[in-house]
């Protein structure tokens, strides 16, 4: 009998141990099989970055899971996209802080054969290839493109002439410096018009309220304002009411096209802001990587149409 029930016992455990097994390979079968996509941006308190982001993890089903993280601060973004390395994602999209010192990372991702994608603000790319990093495609809007459209729209509401103030995002960002160079580009042809002031304002409003109130108490007679975005253009029109300003006396132009500052075209607050399609870029972003897993041949940059939206 005891060897009968030692038997039974042996086969019971041999049992457990194949259905144990059968379900432990199951489930890691399944997440073989799920696509993993690490999406890295400057921060979540921007409605720039929260558009774009949500429109990414919207693509998300049960063969694709959209990873976000941000941060505003250069090491760390790195250390995301190392930990994003270490997690085993398929392809990382990001979106620099700083167009040069997010460089290391990609080459660690680039060793790990994981593809990494630049999405928004470009990567500083002959930096790249001196270094050897390898950028999979780009996807954004024409920064310069844009600033210029802000430009002429400046330009046509001041009936060329007058002063103008500009509201600077972070200093080394590709976007920042792109959105300035097209602004200036356009408004150095026209010799009435005089820049009084630029500052960086770092894409934050009450940076920009600050900062512009300042601008303002030096310059009273300043007749518009270009904040390189929507965030820094509300702050300057916190600013304009804070100081008693006629909202009406200042043309303020944004960048983005985010919802509230849409919403502040049509009340007539703000003047204009650039339509840039974060979520547009987002989502194309994430069909680009399924392409780009499958095999499929890509181009190397991709790009998503501007327009000025104004009341």
């Amino acid at each position: 009998m005891k060897n009968n029930k030692s038997i039974y016992l042996a086969i019971f455990a041999i049992v457990v141990i194949a259905i144990v097994g059968y379900f432990i390979y199951q489930n890691s079968s399944k997440d073989d099989d799920i696509i993993k996509v690490g999406y890295l941006v400057p921060t979540l308190e921007n409605p720039f970055f929260v558009d774009m982001t949500n429109a990414a993890k919207a693509k998300s089903n049960e063969k694709l899971q959209v990873l976000v993280q941000a941060s505003p601060d250069e090491l760390k973004q790195n250390q995301i996209i190392e930990n994003f390395i270490t997690q085993g994602v398929d392809a990382i999209c990001v979106v620099p802080i700083n167009s040069e010192t997010i460089i290391p990372a990609i080459i660690k991702a680039n060793k790990a054969g994981i593809p990494v994608v630049n999405v928004d603000n470009k990567i500083n790319m002959e930096s790249a290839q001196k270094q050897d990093a390898k950028i999979a495609f780009y996807i954004g809007s024409d920064n310069f493109e844009g600033g210029q459209s802000a430009g002429q729209f400046i330009i046509d509401q001041l009936n060329e002439k007058g002063k103008v103030a500009i509201l600077e995002g972070v200093a080394g960002n590709d976007a920042a410096i792109k959105r300035k160079g097209g602004f200036m580009k356009i408004i150095k042809n026209t010799e009435e018009i005089e820049v009084v002031a630029s500052q960086a304002a770092d894409w934050n409003r009450q940076k920009a309220n600050d900062i512009f109130q300042a601008i303002l108490a030096a310059n009273p007679d300043i007749d518009a304002v270009f904040a390189c975005n929507d965030e820094m253009a509300l702050g300057a029109i916190a600013a304009i009411k804070n100081k008693g300003v006629a909202l009406d006396s200042i043309v303020v132009v944004g960048f983005d096209a985010v919802d509230e500052a849409i919403k502040a075209v049509a009340s007539g607050e703000l003047n204009a802001t650039i339509a840039q399609q974060p979520k547009l870029m987002g989502e194309t972003a994430i069909e680009l990587v399924q392409s780009l897993l499958a095999g499929e041949t890509l181009d190397k940059s991709y790009s998503t149409p501007l327009k000025v939206v104004k009341k």
